[in-house]
């Protein structure tokens, strides 16, 4: 009788990766299993949670993602406008690959993984996206406003977008293509947020659909 092929961390992390971002939350342990070619007991020896093996395959504790770490590098660069729309677009699509986990973490608050005395991600990112559009309105690129209300709704409304489509999948008839939404809420941020009285936003909108 010929033994089982052996299959690395790595292999089961590709594996696992696939599944979750095809199935996001809906995506069980036996699913990875089978889409990685083991038993579902090899997964669980290696990880011992769904919760911890969708964190460790996403990577969501590690490093800032792109449009975080970059927002320093983009105070006083290109319109504000356009990058706007970029950091709506980029947020998306973090939002897309983090809503699964994060209703994990709701529904499993005694997770090892929350630990309450720690900084929040969460709050950590809306002070750095405060501190971006703070730094715009020092340089006259943006109308006064309280930056942190800035951030927050600005955060909250592709939030709100992004669980809308998790939550309500199937529901098609009332779903928005991604770069509509980031286009009309650009837009009407940018009308409260622009130093200009009237601002022209039409010629900015979006085309490229966000995949």
């Amino acid at each position: 009788m010929s033994r089982p092929a052996r299959i690395s961390d790595a292999q089961v992390l590709d594996a696992a990766r696939e599944v979750f971002l095809e199935r996001g939350i809906r995506a069980t342990t036996a699913d990875v299993a089978r889409r990685a070619g083991v038993a579902e007991g090899s997964i669980f020896k290696r990880f011992p949670t769904k919760f911890e093996l969708f964190r460790v395959a996403m990577d969501i504790d590690g490093a800032d993602p792109e449009w975080l770490a970059t927002l320093g590098e983009r105070v006083g660069h290109g319109e504000v406008l356009d990058t706007l729309t970029e950091l709506a677009k980029e947020m998306v699509a973090y939002f897309r690959r983090v809503a699964p986990l994060m209703m994990m973490r709701w529904s499993n608050p005694d997770s090892s993984a929350c630990n309450p005395a720690a900084p929040h991600p969460a709050l950590q990112r809306i002070r750095k996206l405060t501190s971006y559009f703070e730094a715009e309105i020092a340089l006259g690129r943006m109308r006064h406003h309280d930056p942190q209300v800035l951030a927050r709704a600005f955060v909250g409304s592709l939030l709100n977008f992004v669980f809308l489509e998790v939550l309500v999948p199937a529901q098609e008839q009332h779903a928005m293509p991604a770069d509509r939404f980031v286009a009309g809420l650009v837009g009407l941020f940018w009308a409260g947020a622009s130093p200009l009285p009237n601002p022209v936003v039409l010629g900015k909108m979006p085309s490229p659909e966000i995949s």
